[in-house]
């Protein structure tokens, strides 16, 4: 999806669908058609200016129980973009006079995702000969070291 600079400004209100390629190597197993909407412009010094919202709804696995879950997501960019910035080139091809909306979208999109995501309703904590412990139970001295507090006792 390439925008033509030559147009700037323009104003963005649709939706957009990332192919799976994108997320074939993530923790996103599914990211359902992304609501973007905006306007992309030259600023004063010439720089492109891009302001968008965007919203949708991405799948993840849980981490307790690696169930899959919608969670939903909304950014707000407001960036700016130099042409001549040596970063901004996978976005930018000066030979086309073009932006790429895509690639710099799904930068954004993969900063929102989680480092963990779990839905506590439904989760096991419990099974045949294992238990989730989430909090530490002190049950006393450790066996292995009786030995060694009958030392310290002798010494009173």
């Amino acid at each position: 999806m390439k925008i033509n600079l030559n147009l700037l400004p323009i104003s963005i209100d649709e939706q957009v669908e990332i192919p799976k390629d994108f997320y074939k190597n993530t923790s996103i197993k599914d990211l359902s058609s992304i609501n973007v909407s905006g306007i992309i412009k030259y600023n004063l010094s010439e720089e492109i200016e891009i302001i968008l919202d965007v919203d949708g709804k991405m799948v993840l696995n849980d981490a307790i129980t690696n169930e899959p879950i919608k969670y939903p997501f909304s950014i707000k960019i407001d960036e700016i973009l130099d042409e001549n910035d040596v970063n901004n080139e996978k976005y930018y091809e000066k030979s086309q006079n073009t932006l790429d909306k895509l690639e710099f979208l799904w930068e954004n999109i993969v900063l929102e995702v989680p480092i963990r995501l779990t839905s506590s309703a439904g989760a096991k904590l419990k099974g045949e000969g294992w238990e989730l412990n989430s909090e530490k139970k002190d049950d006393g001295l450790d066996p292995r070291f009786e030995k060694l507090n009958e030392l310290f006792k002798g010494g009173e």
